[in-house]
């Protein structure tokens, strides 16, 4: 079996009832979606994220790594992602669009080698081989306290035992949220709250110290990725556990992580990462650290959260799994309706590899030109 074809496809899509996150506010998604094609008719799919300029990380997945691999085994995954990943590590290129171009190449070949095998991903991947995962609803998004404690309410009758929060409107608004927000949904309801890196670490000691009434379960990204000592400082300064690492690629990334010392819960982003190859090595060295993780799922594909289930389902260390609960079109684009938690747990598809179809109509329709 070789490798024959490998295409990108660039997809964006308006969102029908904008949102609101410490950063931006989100009125577009957009995705690369990428295909892998063997001389024996198999085809795997897979997921490079992006949030903007799509056409990008298409150039480079279509122009500079296919190049390298076409024509060869894809069974030998390891190989390819080292032949991928050594093309450019010499220049500096082990981060940013170049590792998220390979990772949906990289996931695009699991989904053939489970097909190949007749086997799920999670299952191929000869991990933890969970049939089910516990959910949390993501996310509440910044807007007035009592639109905020609405929604979570409308979490609670989805089913979603516990939730996250964005943060990032200021102090004073954010524990007035988070409060609100407690009070309305109890104390059996488990709460996160996420900062997208608003602040820096002396604003998100003080919000930390605020909210440790609130018995938050983390705070996450409450500074930027690269703001290492930011994180150790937020650790030593306030009482909540630190999540990270949405932002973060590769092995050699959350190893400089790790060794801060200063996060508790690990959130790689398969498509993101460096996909399985590289998110199982990741999964192991934060293992090795007696830490968990919560696979980040985010405003990307419905396809990117079928790969994060995948790889939950794989690692030993899971905790649980983000369920992005957000209403646009890319949600949309199997020929089957998207799996969705029941009563805050997700069935694992059983389906070799991927176990999931692109409708290439819903493809061609948002395609971005």
């Amino acid at each position: 079996m070789k490798i024959e074809k490998i295409e990108a496809f660039p997809l964006k899509a308006g969102i029908e009832k904008p949102f609101r996150i410490s950063t931006t506010t989100f009125r577009e998604v957009s995705a690369l979606i990428v295909q892998v094609t063997t001389d024996n008719g198999l085809t795997g799919i897979g997921e490079s994220v992006v949030r903007t300029a799509a056409g990008a990380t298409m150039s480079i997945v279509t122009e500079m790594l296919a190049p390298l691999i076409i024509g060869k085994d894809p069974m030998n995954i390891a190989r390819l992602w080292w032949d991928m990943f050594s093309a450019m590590r010499t220049r500096g290129h082990t981060k940013g669009h170049f590792v998220e171009a390979i990772s949906g190449i990289d996931v695009a070949l699991w989904d053939i080698v489970s097909k190949a095998q007749d086997l799920p991903v999670y299952r191929a991947l000869h991990g933890f081989g969970r049939k089910t995962l516990p959910a949390y609803g993501s996310s509440i998004f910044c807007d007035d306290v009592e639109k905020m404690a609405a929604r979570a309410e409308e979490f609670l009758e989805m089913g979603y035992r516990a939730i996250k929060i964005k943060l990032g409107m200021g102090i004073r608004s954010d524990v007035e949220a988070v409060k609100a927000i407690r009070s309305s949904v109890g104390d059996d309801i488990a709460l996160m709250v996420d900062a997208n890196s608003r602040y820096d670490a002396a604003t998100a000691i003080r919000i930390g110290r605020k909210l440790e009434p609130c018995d938050i379960d983390w705070f996450e990204e409450p500074v930027p990725p690269y703001d290492l000592k930011g994180y150790e400082r937020v650790r030593k300064g306030q009482p909540l556990p630190v999540a990270s690492g949405e932002g973060e690629f590769s092995l050699y990334g959350f190893r400089d992580l790790l060794s801060t010392g200063a996060v508790d819960i690990l959130q790689p982003d398969i498509g993101r990462v460096g996909g399985f190859t590289e998110g199982m090595r990741i999964a192991a060295l934060t293992q090795a650290y007696n830490l968990s993780i919560s696979p980040h799922t985010g405003m990307f594909s419905a396809l990117n959260v079928v790969v994060a289930m995948h790889y939950a389902a794989a690692v030993p260390n899971f905790l649980i799994f983000e369920f992005m609960e957000v209403d646009h079109p890319l949600m949309d684009i199997f020929k089957t309706p998207m799996i969705r938690p029941k009563g805050g747990t997700l069935q694992l598809p059983e389906k070799p590899g991927l176990g999931v179809e692109l409708d290439m109509n819903k493809i061609k329709r948002y395609l971005e030109n």
